[in-house]
This record gives structure tokens, C-alpha cells and sequence, in this order.
């Protein structure tokens, strides 16, 4: 009876360390409040033109890619932190307004957001539009920050 009880009290903690187990575990609220923050200061560094920062907002892992549209924009970090430095370069400015947000915490690391915004932009030549658009991604905290692994964004379409 002993040995049963062992096994059944073993069993009950090996199934509390499974995936399923561990994700109960997960401060969700706090996950969240640091995402949004994220998202907050992503959106901060893109209104102030902060092209030295928005980098950073980006994963350098070999997995990340971008899609804007339905194709794949930026297939690497590389590629997408060069495009952000010429877009800066010929910007004059730029305002971004957050509409909706939704996170979703996946696990203590890893968090799927979606967000829908408009964004109006100046460029130095005095062409000026406005984008109304939405944005999902899945974020991952890498070295203690929260960053784009993959996403995508889209402009909204008449239906």
C-alpha cells in the first residue's frame, strides 16, 4: 500500500511539472503588465523617431521574420534593421495611436499580442500619409526583454 501510495504521490508532482502544469503557474497579470509596457515603449520609440532603439524591439534569432501584407517583408533581423534605419532617415515624423490591444500569455516567456492602430507619417519631402492597420506577433523575453520573434501586420481593406 505504501509503495502505491509513493507512486500515486509521484505521479501527482511529476504531472504538476508538464507543460499543462507549469502554465497554471505562470503570473499571467504580471506577464501581461510587462507586455503592454513593452508595446507601450515600442510605441513611444516610434512616435519619438528613436531609430537607435527600435532594434531592440526585434529578435536576433535566426527563427525571426516579419510579414506586412501577406509576404514576408523582413526575413531576418538584418534586413528589417536596415529598413528601419533608411525609413528613419527619410522621415520627418511619425504619431502612432494604439486602438485595441489583446495579449495572451502563452507561458512565463512567450506571449501572442494583437493590436490595431493608425499611424500618421510626414516624410522629409512633405508626403504625408496615414495608415490604419492591425498587428500581431508573438513576443519572447530574451535576456530579461520582450521582443518580436515573428509577426505581422496588415492595413485594413474595405469589405
Amino acid at each position: 500500500m505504501k509503495k502505491v501510495l509513493g507512486l500515486l504521490v509521484c505521479l501527482i508532482a511529476l504531472s504538476a511539472c508538464t507543460e499543462g502544469g507549469a502554465s497554471e503557474m505562470v503570473n499571467k497579470a504580471k506577464v501581461t503588465e510587462e507586455v503592454e509596457a513593452r508595446l507601450d515603449a515600442f510605441r513611444d520609440a516610434l512616435n519619438s523617431g528613436d531609430v537607435a532603439s527600435l532594434p531592440d524591439f526585434y529578435s536576433k534569432k535566426e527563427r525571426f521574420y516579419w510579414v506586412e501584407d501577406g509576404q514576408i517583408t523582413y526575413p531576418d533581423y538584418a534586413t528589417l534593421a536596415a529598413s528601419l534605419e533608411g525609413l528613419f532617415g527619410s522621415l520627418e515624423s511619425a504619431e502612432m495611436r494604439v486602438l485595441e490591444r489583446r495579449v495572451t500569455v502563452l507561458a512565463h516567456n512567450k506571449a501572442s499580442i494583437y493590436t490595431e492602430y493608425e499611424q500618421d507619417l510626414t516624410m522629409k519631402s512633405g508626403y504625408a500619409f496615414s495608415i490604419n492597420g492591425a498587428m500581431t506577433a508573438l513576443m519572447e523575453k530574451e535576456e530579461g526583454i520582450w521582443r518580436y520573434v515573428i509577426g505581422h501586420s496588415s492595413t485594413k481593406k474595405e469589405r
